[in-house]
């Protein structure tokens, strides 16, 4: 199997749900389950962030009228949509959408069903402007045509880039989780992580990230700080 990972860049005003994710860059999104057919698409996705923007989230959501992050791209009415918030703490909300596919722009799990069929596996995660897909497929000649619909159905103000055709990557994880972190410091752990600051030599500096995260140097500093103070303890602990 291979891994196909991209990824679909917004710009500011295109997508209003994507808008919040810009506007709040402790706010993440990552799916927990995905599924697609000929005909309709659904999922179920983790957010977790700032009450704030989790309640602007629940305003946004509630009047959406577009397909929009939350559904798969963006730039076309919806033929019919569904979603419930099936889970809502002060940090987080577990949602369940669900949309038909009709007419024009469809929805990116409805595109690889339809070139990778039976045994669809996907995963997607959306933090400030992008929204990051990562696919199994079993051969190169399908990932060219998942790039190509892709590309050609992206609405204005939307930009592919991939990251990378490899061995199967983010589908094994083990080992201690950040899940249970506060938002902002999972916010700022993984965007170390995207961005190279723990590997050797380091891709970005202490000060690029900050400024990537829209947050103080200091403020930064103090939150990998006290996530490595508590994955470091949660290791021995498990252990």
């Amino acid at each position: 199997m291979r891994e196909f990972v991209f990824t679909v860049e917004y710009e500011r005003g295109v997508d209003e749900v994507m808008d919040l994710f810009i506007e709040n860059p402790d706010l993440h999104s990552k799916t927990m389950a995905i599924h697609a057919t000929s005909e309709s698409m659904w999922r179920l996705d983790r957010l977790t962030g700032p009450t704030e923007a989790l309640e602007a989230f629940d305003e946004v959501i509630e009047q959406a009228t577009r397909c929009n992050g939350v559904l798969g791209m963006c730039g076309a009415p919806v033929v019919e949509w569904d979603y419930e918030v099936l889970s809502e703490t002060p940090n987080g909300r577990i949602v369940y959408s669900c949309r038909e596919e009709g007419d024009g722009i469809q929805s990116i799990p409805h595109v690889a069903a339809k070139h990778i069929g039976d045994g669809l596996l996907m995963q997607a995660e959306r933090r400030g402007a992008q929204n990051q897909w990562r696919l199994l497929i079993s051969d190169d000649d399908t990932v060219s045509e998942i790039y190509e619909e892709v590309k050609d159905s992206l609405s204005d103000g939307l930009s592919l880039s991939v990251q990378r055709i490899s061995e199967p990557e983010c589908w094994l994880e083990e080992g201690v989780s950040a899940d249970g972190l506060p938002p902002e410091q999972q916010a700022a752990l993984e965007a170390a992580v995207e961005f190279g600051y723990y590997e050797t030599p380091r891709r970005t500096e202490l000060a690029a990230l900050a400024e990537a995260l829209g947050i103080s140097k200091s403020a930064l500093s103090q939150r990998l700080n006290a996530v490595e103070a508590k994955l470091a303890t949660a290791v021995f602990d498990s252990e």
